[in-house]
């Protein structure tokens, strides 16, 4: 423990967080079934509404058939990310807080199970919920917004364009997609520094029992003055995650043609490969940020707050209060 509860820079945090995951490996990845189970499930959902995904070959089409096929294509993309979205956030706040908890555990020498995780963040699952909502609100709001300007966009150049070319509605569509690609930019820069000012919001929740207001606050205080070396974490442990996901699901994307100019192609088989890459991927991969964050969350309470040592009374004050009853 006293080796664990030290100063760590990004790479110690980085080698703890892969020494726990490789030593720890049933449980985190029992842990984060959750989360694509339900992304799973949403998924499956959708094909069975909407039917297999198609995208003919565009240089064989009029402009009537390329307005449906956009218009499908957007219709298919926002439902899948409301539903699918919503799974992925109920999934992943049970499974970040059962995370965090058994790394709470393992870092301070403790052992755990995947039952005994869930059990304790139970209590806590709405609260939790509510504070990855509110975060994903505060930092993703200004990207849907923007998104939301650009469909509308979209569906009324597409509307003008029907009855034959209008200069105007190209213009001001031209105009419009400009003015909107930095306005997308500038929402991914937010998103990037929300999500890393409120890093550790979920573990002081977890760990110190806080609402979610004042979980929010915690973060923030943890957190400033280490908002570069928390964005290295994230990006790194990002970086892992998609590329791991991106290798399992490769031969599908090749197969279906995603990449042709001919258009994609799905079967039944290909879908379930992908499906099959994506659940196991987001298990593989997804507890890495997780675990991540909860070390910086304790390496930050050492730094401020000088944990180690509060841990070290503790463990000496039974001790104390022993020998000063025996005398």
């Amino acid at each position: 423990m006293d080796s664990a509860l030290r100063p760590m820079n990004a790479s110690q945090v980085l080698d703890r967080t892969f020494y726990l995951y490789r030593t720890n490996f049933a449980l985190f990845a029992g842990i984060a079934m959750i989360a694509p189970a339900l992304t799973l499930i949403a998924g499956l959902l959708q094909v069975w509404w909407l039917g297999i995904p198609t995208t003919p070959d565009p240089t064989k089409m009029d402009p009537e058939m390329m307005r449906l096929m956009f218009q499908d294509l957007l219709t298919r993309g926002a439902i899948g990310m409301m539903v699918g979205l919503s799974a992925y956030v109920v999934g992943y706040s049970i499974a970040s807080g059962a995370t965090v908890y058994a790394v709470s555990m393992l870092h301070l020498g403790k052992s755990t199970t995947i039952q005994e995780a869930y059990s304790r963040i139970k209590p806590l699952f709405g609260r939790i919920l509510a504070l990855v909502v509110r975060i994903f609100a505060v930092a993703a709001g200004p990207l849907i917004l923007v998104y939301a300007v650009l469909f509308g966009l979209i569906i009324f150049v597409l509307g003008k364009l029907k009855s034959g070319p209008d200069p105007g509605a190209i213009l001001g569509a031209g105009l419009g997609f400009f003015i909107g690609f930095f306005g997308v930019i500038g929402a991914i820069v937010w998103m990037v520094y929300v999500f890393c000012r409120y890093a550790l919001a979920v573990p002081a929740c977890t760990i110190e029992n806080l609402p979610v207001k004042f979980s929010m606050i915690r973060s923030k205080f943890l957190s400033r003055g280490s908002m570069g070396r928390i964005f290295c974490v994230y990006l790194l442990t990002g970086l892992i995650a998609v590329a791991f996901k991106s290798v399992l699901q490769a031969p599908a994307y090749i197969g279906t043609g995603m990449f042709s100019m001919h258009g994609m192609h799905l079967n039944a088989g290909w879908l379930a490969w992908m499906y099959a890459a994506q659940f196991i991927g987001t298990m593989l991969a997804g507890p890495i940020s997780t675990i991540a964050m909860a070390l910086v969350y304790y390496d930050q309470r050492v730094r401020k707050e000088a944990f180690d040592l509060q841990l070290m009374m503790d463990a000496l004050q039974p001790a104390v209060s022993t020998a000063a009853t025996s005398a």
